[in-house]
């Protein structure tokens, strides 16, 4: 279980290619898909995602429901 901010860079997420648009922006909690709100979320740091020769960065966040990033 993570305990700290850099800690929940190490947490497994769903594969992104299963999640909404909302959802791999940040806008929607990663697990439960529930909309965001300011000073309501669990920052889940940024993720390195690569597909063929394209490489980007994806930013999930979670609802207080899943504070430390678990399911």
């Amino acid at each position: 279980m993570a305990t700290t901010t850099d800690d929940l860079t190490a947490v497994e997420l769903p594969l992104i290619g299963t999640l909404t648009q909302r959802q791999q922006r940040g806008q929607d909690c990663v697990w439960c898909g529930i909309t965001l709100a300011a000073g309501t979320v669990t920052d889940l740091g940024p993720r390195r995602y690569r597909r063929a020769d394209w490489v980007t960065y994806w930013f999930p966040r979670a609802c207080k429901k899943h504070p430390r990033g678990e399911q």
